[in-house]
């Protein structure tokens, strides 16, 4: 599945507009969408309500709405109110600044959706993320669908297929805007995602599949107490790997590695890299001359667990690794990177914005670099990518009289952020203004505004930037995403402060030359890219992914941990495919040949 493969890349990321994620994932990064939002039920005077404003409050008659641009629908206010129900997962805003007394329904996008373009924003139901699951589900078996709601992709399949959402097609063909189509048609093709049978069923919210790169990084400044005092002597293979872990062994005993049970994909000290480098991939479908074949079941999968199974012998990692969550409240994996044990910690392109920006705050001396990605012959490895990266879908249920209100309120909220996030704009706040705008706490939001090109075109422009020694821009040559003037100041911030660790993990993660970004981009454009070519769910996926997910990581745990030995690998691919992965590969494949 190798050098025949053509890479593939969209040349569109090149030159087009791109914002970030939000982590645990992201430097918190990016959200991946947790919010997501279910269904309730609506009062009788509501829906009486509902039905007359379909009547009253449609935006201009069929004429007026002809001749004025997607831009100018998009803001113009409703005659009559119009309730926009939903419903929310709820956490606590991540700014500091909002004010302890407000609530997602005094927020300032309530109140300003409610007075610049007269939609009510209803909230239904509002639950802790604990209980969000079981009341999501009841609430959607019993066909209770909000207005506007975010869905996971199982979900939004469900809904699709069950008739439980409108067609949007209508509606984003007369209220789609080049500053929309970024966030959910970055290249042209993405939207098409969401469509069921040519019908446009939801808006897919995505990240650059390049994000899901992992890298490996080095403390230079440990590394020079065992002879390495230049990048250009950083392993390539995994061989030069192996010694030089071997190296630190010797010098300061183990573990040398940070390890954790999320042992691939994690992007924080997990073994992607190594998987990676022997071209082997614990998930993921990929093309086989027309087919698609699961990546978790190839024979290659072999070759890296047993060199892992070495080098848990050797002691490289924890033996109890497997016990450790790395996402858990406190993580000790994590407390550890801070603590500076690691002179090594493979993660993703947004890991110095967290953890290592802690680590340097504790450990001003250290000097993290990005190494070569690690391969079997020192050569550019095989890489495999999501082609179409989905996180969730902004959708709209079935009762909405007003789909086109998801549109407005995607539109006004970028323009709210890209109106206020400008350094001059904030340091000229009232304090009433200031208030407001710590108000605005999107995770209160059913939808994002992510345009999954940011991160791209701000190190672009931003770096451009930097070579012409300038230190201010005009807003009307800024690029068009709400990340942009955070990453603005970090470049600021960091120029002002070099030696702060927080400016330093900002601006070396997304902006930096050879930092997190920049060789997330080297990555995906020197690689030979494997596509994982399914975003879809499919029945079997459903009711069985669940348990063979487990059986996978079960087993590859295990044989990791000599528990297993290596031999069981065919064993667990005979028990996956009997127990529904045959099932799935025969609907991934009639999806993937008539899709």
């Amino acid at each position: 599945m190798k050098k025949d493969m053509k890479k593939r890349w969209f040349s569109a990321f090149l030159v087009a507009i791109m914002t970030t994620v939000s982590l645990a994932a992201c430097g918190g990064s990016g959200d991946t969408g947790n919010t997501e939002n279910a269904n309730s039920s609506k009062e009788e005077t509501s829906e009486s309500s509902a039905a007359t404003q379909e009547d009253t409050n449609t935006d201009a008659d069929s004429s007026d709405a002809a001749a004025k641009t997607p831009e100018e629908l998009l803001l113009e206010p409703y005659a009559e109110p119009v309730d926009i129900h939903v419903v929310l997962q709820y956490r606590e805003s991540e700014d500091p600044d909002t004010p302890t007394d407000v609530t997602p329904e005094t927020s300032t996008a309530v109140k300003l959706l409610s007075e610049e373009l007269n939609i009510n924003l209803v909230y239904d139901w509002i639950v802790n993320a604990d209980q969000f699951s079981q009341k999501f589900g009841a609430e959607m078996a019993a066909g209770n669908i909000p207005d506007v709601v975010m869905l996971s992709p199982n979900d939004f399949e469900d809904l699709a297929s069950q008739g439980g959402l409108v067609d949007l097609t209508e509606a984003y063909e007369a209220y789609t805007c080049d500053d929309l189509e970024n966030i959910y048609n970055f290249d042209g093709n993405f939207i098409n995602v969401g469509k069921k049978d040519g019908k446009l069923y939801g808006l897919p919210m995505g990240t650059d599949p390049a994000q899901s790169t992992s890298q490996m990084y080095y403390d230079m400044n440990q590394l020079k107490e065992v002879g390495i005092t230049s990048a250009d002597q950083l392993p390539k293979t995994i061989e030069e790997f192996e010694a030089l872990c071997d190296t630190l062994m010797e010098k300061n005993g183990g573990p040398v590695l940070p390890a954790c049970k999320n042992y691939f994909g994690a992007q924080l000290g997990d073994f992607t890299p190594f998987f990676h480098a022997y071209e082997s991939w614990a998930g993921g479908w990929y093309d086989n001359n027309g087919t698609l074949e699961y990546a978790g079941i190839n024979e290659k999968n072999k070759e890296v667990l047993s060199k892992l199974n070495e080098w848990y012998n050797k002691g490289y990692f924890k033996k109890d690794f497997a016990a450790y969550d790395i996402w858990a409240a406190d993580s000790p994996v994590v407390n550890d990177i801070v603590a500076g044990k690691y002179a090594i910690v493979p993660g993703s392109w947004w890991v110095p914005n967290w953890p290592l920006n802690s680590n340097k705050v504790e450990h001003p001396e250290s000097d993290w670099v990005v190494g070569p990605n690690l391969s079997l012959d020192g050569e550019q490895p095989d890489i495999m990518i999501s082609r179409y990266p989905v996180n969730n879908f902004i959708a709209v249920g079935k009762d909405c009289k007003n789909p086109e209100a998801v549109f407005k309120m995607l539109y006004w909220s970028l323009q709210y952020t890209l109106k206020n996030s400008p350094p001059e704009v904030q340091n000229a706040m009232s304090e009433e203004e200031k208030t407001e705008w710590h108000s605005y706490v999107y995770t209160w939001l059913p939808y994002r505004i992510y345009s999954p090109t940011c991160l791209r075109q701000n190190f672009e422009v931003i770096n451009q930037y930097a070579k012409e020694n300038k230190t201010e821009i005009a807003l009307e040559d800024a690029p068009r995403n709400n990340e942009f003037w955070g990453s603005w100041a970090s470049y600021i911030n960091y120029a002002e402060n070099p030696d702060d660790g927080v400016a330093w993990g900002t601006y070396f993660s997304r902006l930096a030359e050879n930092g997190g970004v920049d060789n997330m981009i080297k990555t995906v454009e020197t690689a030979n890219i494997v596509y994982d070519e399914v975003y879809v769910t499919t029945p079997s996926m459903i009711s069985r992914q669940g348990e063979l997910d487990k059986l996978r990581d079960n087993t590859y745990i295990s044989i990791i941990m000599g528990e297993t030995p290596i031999e069981g690998f065919d064993t667990f691919v005979e028990q996956w495919k009997a127990q529904g992965g045959d099932d799935i590969a025969k609907e991934v494949n009639e999806w993937y040949q008539n899709k």
